[in-house]
């Protein structure tokens, strides 16, 4: 879950809407910029020109995206139901899991990865209410995630939608199953007006979900922060 806290910072820093120098980590920000970024076309042509080098399949999976895509609504929910067969809706404890079972897991998953990628952002469009997004958008992989966290990637996605199409409410909703590195995302990339971050703040004050990484109280203290520098 650590990837979502460092997804988090990156935004707040501003390295994923615009290229950062070449180094060690240049390139793992580029793979999360394609994860990241809403528009493909955001993607700088020396960006994109070195995404055709060493992340090609994830490029054109973001490029598959942005055409029209044919998929059926039957098809596309088929696909969706299948990728929710990874995430735990009930909240399961993973770490029952042992560390072979962990990896087959994530094997399947990130072999059909594109599949599910593309079904549920149709499903967004065809059906943007659609129960099972809010479901993703909420559970917990099933299996402990491991870079690139491509299964975090499209939970975040999945989050970013339903905050656009419902609006900061939908926190408030679901706020006892949000991990608190996930509403520090929001308030990074999405919620970071002084009243969003305020009320971001009163929300996590009467939070009882469950603590992964990211504590509430450290959250709280992010949220604080970010708020006195706004302020």
């Amino acid at each position: 879950m650590e990837a979502n806290i460092v997804i988090s910072r990156l935004w707040c820093e501003g390295k994923l809407v615009t290229a950062v120098e070449s180094d060690d980590v240049a390139d793992w920000v580029l793979q999360q910029r394609l994860l990241e970024l809403p528009d493909i076309n955001q993607l700088d042509a020396a960006s994109f020109k070195r995404a055709q080098l060493v992340y090609p399949e994830l490029l054109n999976l973001r490029l598959q995206q942005a055409k029209p895509n044919s998929l059926t609504l039957g098809d596309a929910l088929a696909d969706c139901l299948e990728a929710a067969s990874y995430f735990n809706i009930e909240n399961h404890n993973v770490a029952e899991l042992d560390d072979n079972t962990h990896l087959t897991l994530q094997q399947a998953f990130y072999s059909h990865f594109n599949r599910f990628w593309l079904a549920l952002h149709q499903l967004m469009l065809l059906q943007p209410e659609h129960k099972i997004l809010v479901d993703l958008a909420v559970a917990a992989p099933a299996f402990c995630p491991d870079l690139p966290a491509y299964e975090l990637a499209l939970q975040r996605k999945l989050l970013c939608h339903c905050v656009g199409y419902y609006g900061i409410e939908f926190v408030a909703a679901y706020l006892h199953q949000l991990r608190p590195e996930l509403i520090a995302y929001l308030a990074d990339r999405l919620l970071y007006q002084v009243d969003e971050v305020q009320y971001l703040l009163q929300l996590l004050s009467k939070w009882q979900g469950e603590e992964v990484l990211a504590s509430r109280q450290d959250v709280i203290d992010h949220l604080s922060d970010k708020l006195a520098a706004l302020s």
